[in-house]
């Protein structure tokens, strides 16, 4: 595996811990902050896992298809998050929720069988983001604490997961 793609990942997770830790500081956010913080999440983490399937090693050719045909999707529904931050906030959770689930899909999928360090850690990130994104849709009533509560911690606990997998693979010896 590609050192510029721990590298990414590292990066992925302490952006998603940060903003998960701000959107825990700032609970009274507007609606505006919150579409912009989630937003911009979800276009920085589609943008990188788009980055990861160009700098991989050794991935095969349906992988590297399906990573960037998610991390473009995951990354669209940010722009659309940006693009308008004054939508509703039934539609925002929707958009947010339809992003988590194929960035959790995209990460289960890249993750299984590849026996590569910090890949269970990657696993739990995926099944964590999937889960948070059945629970936006599964309450479309949710409020905006709510869903700053749930987007908050996921991002926290992914971002804290994604770490681990990153220093996984930093500690694992290099292959010349």
């Amino acid at each position: 595996m590609s050192r510029v793609w721990i590298w990414l990942r590292l990066a992925a997770g302490v952006f998603a811990v940060g903003i998960g830790i701000l959107a825990f500081a700032w609970p009274e956010a507007t609606l505006r902050v919150v579409a912009f913080l989630f937003g911009l999440n979800l276009l920085v983490v589609g943008g990188i896992r788009v980055l990861q399937m160009f700098v991989a090693d050794g991935l095969p050719v349906l992988h590297r298809v399906v990573g960037v045909l998610f991390g473009l999707l995951v990354a669209g529904a940010g722009v659309l998050c940006l693009a308008d931050v004054t939508t509703s906030l039934s539609l925002m959770l929707l958009i947010v929720a339809i992003g988590w689930l194929l960035d959790g899909i995209g990460e289960i999928f890249l993750s299984v069988g590849r026996g590569e360090a910090g890949g269970g850690w990657r696993i739990v990130v995926g099944v964590l983001v999937v889960l948070a994104s059945l629970a936006l849709l599964v309450w479309p009533g949710l409020g905006l604490a709510g869903f700053v509560l749930i987007g908050a911690t996921t991002l926290v606990f992914g971002g804290i997961c994604l770490i681990a997998a990153s220093i996984a693979g930093l500690r694992e010896p290099r292959h010349v």
